[in-house]
């Protein structure tokens, strides 16, 4: 994979000296390009150029290509992920002074889709690419020239789209070309060694997005979020370690990142220091944040995450026969999780707040009492 911020040469889905090649309704201009860090710890992959950016790309100013008019909106999503820029803006990150992110597009070149007599770039372009046999293939020669392999300092990918289409399309090509692929979940997979999450795409049309930045499980949208960041092993209130705070940005808003997205309502954390033994559910993200366990003698534990070590997610643990993985089942929304402990029919993994023992398999409903309510 090429990481020289600047214009890149590749002419491969191109006709000799032709820079636009027409396929059907579909138009494929040749620019392809990268920006940010030589040796990216995040490598950030649109899905193709829009108009926006098709337009900065032909006014000869390379550094405001990426991503043009919703930067902000990218800084939020990377924040919703607990991904940081090494302390840099996004846009000294997507420059060629950047250290930490790298950015492209899965079409490295400008694709287009005729409707209605008129070019699109955007709005149903994704999923109808995910399916339609010229932006596959486009897709495919992309994947094979660019993304394989990795530079060696990638640590994480982020595809930036979470239709159901496209994540299904693009995960199908990606599973054929790299042998070590494993699903990880809906949002998620492993592949040459990393974590490669969907995210929700920032454009100022998709009318989702601020769903997706406040993770609200209740909403497809959140959920995805929450599912990524399992993925990642982050806590679903995870924030940057070295980052300026994120900002709050709606399906419209465009303002510059100030202050972090919240996952969920929760009170404000003391200021002052607290005892492992004192300190509430909300300190650790591991723990589930609406429901706990009471036993027979009165003794609380909670459902914990856990991280799997074949596949890397951090997720509730499940199971109907006991300490087994043949017969273990990982969930990483609380409410699907809850619905599962109310059934009657498998232990969950759960521990004391203070940590006090392990977190062992417990039974909810036969030798334990739900509460719907935070442990404290």
């Amino acid at each position: 994979m090429t990481t020289q911020h600047g214009w890149q040469p590749c002419r491969a889905c191109h006709h000799p000296g032709q820079d636009i090649r027409i396929e059907g309704d579909w138009h494929l201009r040749a620019n392809p390009g990268y920006w940010g860090a030589q040796a990216p710890r995040v490598l950030v992959l649109g899905f193709s150029k829009g108009a926006t950016q098709i337009a900065a790309a032909a006014g000869g100013q390379f550094d405001a290509v990426a991503f043009a008019g919703m930067r902000p909106r990218l800084k939020a999503v990377l924040d919703g992920l607990g991904l940081d820029l090494d302390g840099q803006s996004i846009d000294e990150a997507l420059s060629a002074g950047g250290r930490a992110l790298g950015a492209a597009s899965l079409i490295r070149c400008g694709l287009s889709v005729m409707e209605n007599g008129q070019l699109k770039s955007s709005g149903t372009i994704m999923p109808k690419a995910a399916k339609a046999p010229f932006p596959l293939q486009a897709m495919k020669t992309c994947i094979g020239r660019h993304l394989a392999p990795l530079p060696e300092s990638v640590e994480t990918v982020v595809m930036l789209g979470t239709t159901d289409a496209y994540v299904k399309g693009v995960k199908g090509l990606l599973r054929e070309q790299f042998s070590d692929y494993q699903d990880v979940n809906d949002v998620a997979f492993r592949a040459q060694g990393r974590t490669w999450v969907f995210a929700s795409h920032p454009s100022g049309a998709n009318g989702t997005f601020g769903e997706w930045v406040a993770g609200d499980g209740s909403t497809e949208s959140g959920r995805k979020r929450l599912l990524a960041l399992a993925a990642l092993g982050k806590p679903s209130d995870a924030v940057p370690s070295r980052a300026s705070a994120p900002a709050r940005v709606s399906a419209t808003e465009t303002r510059p990142v100030t202050t972090p997205p919240p996952v969920r309502p929760t009170p404000p954390k003391p200021t002052s220091p607290v005892s492992q033994a004192s300190a509430p559910t909300r300190l650790d993200a591991r723990f589930a944040q609406t429901f706990h366990l009471v036993s027979n003698e009165g003794r609380k534990v909670v459902p914990v995450r856990m991280k799997n070590q074949d596949t890397g997610l951090v997720a509730f643990r499940l199971a109907k026969m006991g300490n087994t993985k043949d017969g273990q089942r990982e969930v990483t929304d609380e409410a699907e999780l809850l619905r599962l402990c109310e059934t009657g029919q498998y232990q969950v993994r759960a521990q004391p707040l203070d940590k006090s023992g392990p977190a062992n398999f417990v039974r909810p409903l036969l030798n334990h009492r739900i509460v719907k309510s935070p442990a404290a």
